[in-house]
């Protein structure tokens, strides 16, 4: 009977939060720029970088060649030992908006801190340098600003996968993560947003610099969505295909693992209770299957459960990936999420569980 109940309470609350989560993807507008507003606002793009120089060059022609250059692009050089700071200063020779400063502190919400504290523009917009924007990435931005005023914006990322099960499969997981904080500002309950594509005023992030948990290595885009959604600021999801920024997969499972242990590892500072409640819920519902498929050795009841669980589960998030699929860009759901559904409670628990109890050192 013990079994039964904690089945479904928990198949429940999940099937409860994808179903809010289609809502809100569903209230998030499509934003299309309208291409002839007359836009002369300032931009101030900062970019926390440590040892980047195969990157660097790919990323700064892609802002050099936007379609709005009402810009200025900080680099905050993380104690590089590589040709990174060289490949920036030899870019600042033909392009004059962008500024290098060296870090002074260590790590990267040091080094966002410094770049954003030297920004001269109110509106800023944060990225990585491994990252790749779409050629309208800063005009939509500035126009969806001026139109749409908000504290603090959440913008698209999707990640480049190449042609195998690994790759593609992060990148699923990874667009349920971005459409899933998408779908939570929608209703009005923002709970996730990433600092490689996150827009805020230079002024909010001001009063919301004491909120940042400096202690915490990562979560500078958490906390800070954290802290704006507690002072009752407006909050809102860019959902535009021209604001996509494009991020790097992980090569392999190891850096894979070490980075979502180190998104995991600031969890303990969570202070909202959506936040909280949706990484307990996530996290209960993967513990619990993998309970019942222990179970299931020795007791049929418990096998009959964890197939209705896994079941629903698979179902639920797949009404998910469909109502989201085509702007990611994806073209084979149904196969890739059954494996995904199958590895993910592995993951989450293991991931979840050693974030805890052994803390990342590293930054990147």
């Amino acid at each position: 009977m013990v079994l039964i109940v904690i089945t479904a309470v928990v198949t429940f609350l999940y099937l409860l939060l994808i179903t809010i989560f289609i809502i809100g993807w569903k209230r998030v507008f499509t934003f299309i720029p309208k291409g002839n507003e007359n836009l002369t606002k300032s931009i101030s793009v900062v970019v926390p970088c440590r040892n980047e120089e195969e990157n660097i060059r790919h990323f700064i022609s892609s802002v050099a060649q936007q379609s709005y250059q009402h810009y200025e692009l900080i680099f905050v050089n993380d104690h590089s030992t590589d040709r990174t700071r060289n490949y920036i200063k030899a870019a600042q020779a033909t392009l004059p908006n962008i500024v290098l400063i060296d870090a002074e502190g260590f790590g990267k919400k040091n080094a966002l801190k410094q770049g954003i504290l030297q920004a001269s523009s109110d509106l800023i917009v944060t990225t990585d340098a491994d990252c790749i924007p779409s050629y309208h990435w800063l005009e939509t931005l500035v126009c969806y600003q001026e139109r749409y005023p908000a504290d603090l914006i959440i913008l698209p990322v999707k990640l480049a996968y190449e042609f195998n099960t690994f790759s593609y499969l992060q990148a699923m997981e990874f667009s349920t993560l971005v459409a899933s904080g998408a779908a939570s500002a929608g209703v009005g309950m923002p709970i996730l947003c990433n600092a490689a594509n996150m827009a805020f005023k230079k002024s909010t992030w001001l009063k919301s610099r004491n909120d940042l948990h400096e202690d915490e290595i990562s979560g500078d885009d958490i906390f800070l969505l954290q802290s704006v959604k507690k002072r009752g600021g407006k909050i809102r999801f860019l959902k535009s295909e021209s604001a996509f920024v494009t991020a790097k997969s992980a090569k392999n499972i190891s850096e894979f693992v070490h980075q979502r242990r180190r998104w995991a590892a600031k969890s303990p500072s969570y202070t909202d209770w959506q936040i909280i409640f949706t990484a307990i819920l996530i996290l209960s519902i993967s513990v619990w299957e993998l309970a019942l498929l222990f179970f299931s050795i020795s007791s049929w009841k418990a096998l009959i459960l964890f197939g209705t669980l896994f079941l629903l589960k698979y179902l639920a998030d797949n009404i998910f990936l469909m109502k989201i699929r085509k702007f990611f860009q994806f073209e084979k759901t149904w196969l890739y999420s059954i494996l995904l559904s199958v590895v993910y409670p592995f993951y989450i628990v293991f991931v979840g569980i050693s974030a805890l109890l052994i803390k990342p050192k590293k930054w990147k």
